[in-house]
């Protein structure tokens, strides 16, 4: 769901860029430019969280053989 969210988040700020670049002035830019910085914040932080997410469940899937042999 976090891809797809990352996603989505790209396509809103590349129609965000295209509405701007249509007529643009200065109050549309300056709050195109809060929305880039805030939606490119967001993405960063979401793929953080799918990246750790990947990496917890894959160290869950190579410890899980070797807990169930101790067991």
């Amino acid at each position: 769901m976090g891809r797809w969210l990352s996603v989505v988040l790209e396509f809103l700020l590349a129609a965000d860029i295209l509405r701007t670049a249509v007529a643009p002035s200065w109050d549309a830019i300056g709050k195109l430019a809060a929305i880039a910085g805030i939606r490119t914040a967001l993405n960063y932080f979401l793929g953080q969280e799918v990246r750790e997410e990947t990496e917890r469940i894959a160290d869950t899937r190579i410890t899980a053989p070797i807990r169930r042999e101790q067991g």
